[in-house]
């Protein structure tokens, strides 16, 4: 049977990368990823998901980890609701029951059902931002369903602005699914909110979909595709000074990072900041991007910074982040601290690095982030030689609990 460190050579082979472009991809070391290669170190399912994204496996290396007693069926048949997996909903499924009524429904009455999603909507973002894809996925998908079955049914001149919704939450599916780990989902949701943005007209949202296909991109480790498609994003969406703007110039900055433009890189943060909102409600009523706060750029900041080689300046940028985020933005704050302990490792500060990974890692469990947890469990194997020192032993300790549910 082929062992997953045979099937990454093979990917790594056919696909010409090498081990310092799936480090810069993944944000694990290159030694750790050899050493994952190699069979020699165990890879986390996380580690295995990120792999398949940057490789392109289709789905060919998650199947090949190494299975543990506690992952077994009957281990997770035995997790409590808030333990289990987001739904999952790679497609819009139509239900028969919900297609019969939308199919009766009246045009006050769809109006009605149209300005109700809509606000349930920014409570879901908010839910988010808050809590994460764990306690929010589900009712995007519920949400989904009924719009995608309204979608068969719906005339001009509701017609639109039904579009317009369930792009909506089709490109907040897509960032949910990202953020659980499930990439393939992802991308299949941000094709239907394009899809579904070009029919209604809403060059607003075909652009948001174009700077959510750059950041997908990103995580593959592609600089010319990132800057491509946020330059693509700024096209579409003009160039107006709205939310969307510092979103799409902090894109086009990791773009530049990943090749190594330091300066460049650091201009568009610069000019990001600048443009950056206010927002601190957290439910995008300012529009797309309306997350991009100060201290959103901030934390970007820190994650190019990392990108670059830098991880001192980079503590700077998370610790500011971290001290000015608003507390509506917690799944942000985990990313923070999770780029914190990281740079913190990097620095070779043990304890505080621990420390850091700890507050990144209760935050990934309690939200369902796969991104946050990929990122503290790439600091673990920096930390193992530091298990003497007690935050460090209770850092590795707490992530062997996780991987272990």
């Amino acid at each position: 049977m082929t062992t997953f460190g045979e099937k990454m050579r093979a990917l790594i082979e056919e696909r010409g990368v090498s081990l310092r472009g799936l480090a810069k991809a993944t944000h694990y070391d290159a030694g750790y990823l050899s050493k994952v290669a190699n069979d020699v170190k165990r890879p986390s399912v996380p580690l295995a998901q990120q792999l398949e994204a940057a490789l392109d496996a289709n789905g060919e290396l998650v199947p090949l980890v190494p299975k543990r007693a506690a992952e077994r069926p009957e281990a997770r048949s035995a997790r409590t609701p808030a333990q289990s997996d987001p739904p999952a909903l790679p497609v819009p499924i139509v239900d028969p029951l919900v297609d019969r009524r939308m199919q009766r429904l009246s045009a006050g009455h769809t109006e009605e059902l149209l300005a109700h999603l809509g606000e349930q909507w920014h409570a879901l973002v908010r839910t988010d931002n808050l809590l994460g894809p764990r306690h929010a996925l589900g009712g995007v998908c519920t949400q989904l369903t009924i719009l995608t079955s309204l979608l068969r049914h719906v005339r001009p001149p509701l017609r639109d602005d039904a579009l317009r919704l369930a792009a909506l939450y089709a490109e907040s599916a897509a960032w949910l699914y990202e953020d659980a780990g499930n990439l393939t989902a992802s991308r299949l949701w941000t094709g239907h909110a394009m899809e579904w943005a070009l029919e209604a007209g809403d060059r607003p949202m075909v652009a948001w979909t174009l700077f959510r296909r750059s950041q997908q991109a990103q995580s593959q480790g592609n600089g010319a595709e990132v800057v491509g498609l946020a330059e693509a994003a700024r096209r579409e969406q003009g160039d107006v000074a709205d939310p969307m703007l510092p979103a799409i110039l902090q894109q086009q900055a990791h773009g530049l990072a990943l090749d190594g433009a330091e300066v460049a890189s650091h201009d568009l943060l610069d000019r990001a900041r600048e443009y950056a909102t206010t927002d601190d409600a957290g439910d995008a009523r300012l529009g797309h991007g309306s997350f991009c706060t100060p201290a959103y750029v901030e934390l970007q900041r820190g994650r190019v910074w990392l990108a670059l080689g830098h991880p001192r300046r980079a503590v700077q940028a998370f610790d500011s982040a971290i001290k000015n985020l608003s507390p509506t933005y917690q799944r942000d704050r985990g990313l923070a601290h999770a780029g914190l302990s990281i740079a913190l490792a990097a620095e070779r500060q043990p304890e505080a690095a621990a420390s850091a990974a700890v507050q990144a890692l209760t935050i990934a469990q309690d939200s369902g982030s796969t991104r946050i947890l990929s990122m503290v469990t790439s600091v673990a194997h920096r930390l193992a030689r530091h298990a003497h020192l007690e935050p460090v032993a209770e850092f590795l300790a707490e992530l062997d609990a996780t991987s272990a549910v």
